[in-house]
């Protein structure tokens, strides 16, 4: 290795060694770099696509025209070990893009980890730079290899673009085809696939989830999102869960709302005009306590921690009209056949578990199988529910999935936008692997293709049609 390769690669090293956060320092004291090298602060306007800002009104997503909002789309991961989105080696965003937006997909929810604004805070400000971040993630040969693809690929970035200047081009060429970008916190301040009890990043102030972090890296990608109008939404927290490493987290409903509270706080200040994606329990399925107004001290839920002296203490219910962000706020609920604990054997199961976790709060009538579960009771205000994640093969089985095809119907019949897990046909990192193919993403290993032409025909391209998705009308 030449003397000066190795002695850009200990600068690299140097100057990403550390990530344990520093206390937080305001925005206004760190300018990004990505700030600085461009200035897209569109605004939002009403009087262009996506004619925001966009609200709730009712079990709706309405536009500043009053037009209802429905979505379709992908996850698009970004929240691996090198925190650059997948498959940009391969194939360049725009051409990625084109084929998302040549299934008929008007939407991408991009997980990214809180580890890239700590990252930001712990450089001074400086985000980190492409070669870097791939060096770090990758190893120095390996590092400089992508690197070196992703700039061939996409000729007008260099090895010095950083992640969220990647980002922010990613979110500017998805507006001109019309897509909306979601940011969503996929996990906390250690960059990894996601998720299990046991990874760190299950809970609130879980081993790689310090909550200050958190919402300081809230604050900062709402701020970031004012320079995109197709970026009208973000999360607060993906697939919330049990931790296994501590248990002294209290895992509850109250726990929940006082922490999800304060993140739609943070968003709300930073960025008002965001809507906010809100997730349940237990991998993200339940949200029961939520919409029907249970007594959140007392409200069941899978393997929560008990509040011994609930049935003392007065009543707590969770208001959301009484809160400045009550018109911003979407339910987001995900499903997989591997669930802990619902049954997925049926659809008529199936749509029973939905309502009762969630979905009841469209204000749709309860489905039959209720009348098996006698567990739906219906919710105390109408809010928007989007089904944000699930996932399968892509392959000939997905004509034949029960959950799959029930999640099909229930979106079709009561007009649920929805984002199905992934686009990533493969990444160049998971879990210390690299180059690991997922038979779960819509693209091949190389990102030359879908990986199964047929199901992108016959089964994702009529859903897509079948959900009279919003346009843009340029």
């Amino acid at each position: 290795m030449k003397a000066s390769a190795l002695l850009y690669l200990l600068r690299a090293t140097l100057a990403c060694a550390s990530w344990v956060p520093v206390a937080p320092t305001t925005l206004g004291d760190l300018q990004p770099h990505w700030q600085r090298r461009i200035d897209r602060r569109q605004g939002n306007s009403s009087g262009d696509w996506p004619y925001g800002p966009l609200k709730t009104k009712g079990r709706d997503i309405v536009n500043s025209r009053d037009e209802v909002v429905t979505w379709a789309g992908v996850n698009w991961p970004m929240s691996g070990e090198t925190m650059i989105p997948e498959g940009l080696e391969w194939k360049s965003a725009e051409a990625i893009l084109d084929d998302v937006a040549s299934v008929g997909f008007n939407f991408i929810r991009m997980g990214y980890a809180i580890q890239m604004i700590d990252e930001v805070y712990d450089r001074g400000g400086e985000d980190v730079p492409l070669e870097v971040a791939l060096i770090m993630a990758l190893g120095y040969e390996n590092g400089t290899k992508v690197t070196n693809e992703i700039v061939a690929k996409n000729p007008g970035w260099t090895r010095e673009t950083t992640r969220f200047e990647i980002w922010s081009d990613i979110a500017s060429i998805a507006a001109t085809k019309g897509i909306y970008i979601h940011p969503d916190v996929h996990v906390g301040s250690k960059a990894q696939w996601c998720c299990s009890h046991t990874d760190g990043n299950a809970w609130f102030d879980d081993v790689y989830f310090n909550t200050s972090n958190w919402r300081r890296g809230l604050s900062y990608v709402a701020t970031w999102a004012k320079n995109h109008p197709n970026i009208v939404s973000m999360s607060l927290r993906n697939e919330l869960r049990e931790s296994w490493n501590r248990t002294d987290l209290y895992y509850n409903w109250e726990t929940l709302v006082g922490n999800m509270s304060a993140g739609a706080d943070t968003i709300h200040e930073a960025n008002p005009n965001l809507l906010i994606t809100w997730s349940g329990m237990q991998y993200d399925q339940d949200l029961s306590a939520l919409t029907t107004r249970k007594n959140i001290l007392t409200a069941p839920c899978y393997k929560c921690t008990a509040i011994r002296d609930a049935n003392r203490r007065d009543p707590v219910y969770f208001d959301l009209d009484s809160h400045v962000w009550a018109d911003k706020i979407v339910w987001e609920l995900h499903l997989y056949s591997m669930s802990e604990d619902l049954d997925t054997g049926t659809c008529e199961i199936i749509e029973a578990g939905l309502y009762r976790n969630g979905f009841n709060a469209l204000g749709i009538d309860a489905p039959s199988g209720c009348n098996i579960t006698n567990d739906c009771p219906p919710a105390q205000r109408r809010t928007p529910v989007i089904f944000s994640e699930f996932g399968n093969a892509q392959d000939a089985t997905l004509y034949n999935s029960t959950v799959q095809n029930c999640i099909r119907g229930y979106t079709e019949k009561h007009s649920v936008s929805w984002m199905m897990w992934s686009l990533a046909g493969s990444y160049r990192i998971r879990s210390g692997v690299q180059g690991l193919v997922d038979t779960w993403g819509l693209t091949n290993a190389d990102w030359s293709g879908w990986r199964d032409p047929d199901t992108v025909e016959n089964y994702w391209k009529p859903w897509v049609a079948a959900m009279n998705l919003t346009r843009t009308s340029k």
